[in-house]
């Protein structure tokens, strides 16, 4: 008996007016094909959406936490680079030299290279710490 009200108040009333009975019997299979889609359908595809969303979030992640820690390795290794202070070494270095041969290396920027592949080996391992 609780079934039967039941199944009364979840259709509408209008239906037994114009197409009698039969629209009842329409109605209550439209009602529980909608249920069986909702299960078979919509339930699955609400859980794939989530994992898809989920993994996204992790791939997202991943590259955020990699960006901070490269942002911060260079931090790091601005900060060695800058109380090393390569220059002045290179400088004091350079001023036990001849001034020909001061000049020359000058003219082929030797320290300049010198300078920029000793700053690239500090990066390079502050990078790969």
């Amino acid at each position: 008996m609780k079934i039967f009200i039941l199944l009364i108040l979840l259709v509408s009333f209008p239906t037994f007016a114009s197409t009698g009975i039969s629209g009842f019997f329409n109605d209550s299979l439209t009602f529980f094909q909608d249920i069986w889609f909702f299960i078979t359908d919509t339930i699955p595809e609400t859980i794939n959406s989530f994992f898809v969303w989920l993994y996204t979030y992790v791939v997202y992640l991943y590259f955020k936490i990699h960006f901070e820690s490269l942002s911060f390795a260079h931090s790091v290794a601005l900060s060695f680079l800058d109380m090393i202070d390569l220059t002045s070494i290179v400088n004091n270095a350079t001023s036990a030299l001849s001034p020909d041969l001061k000049q020359v290396a000058v003219d082929v920027r030797f320290f300049d290279s010198l300078t920029l592949l000793v700053e690239a080996l500090i990066t390079r391992l502050v990078y790969k710490w």
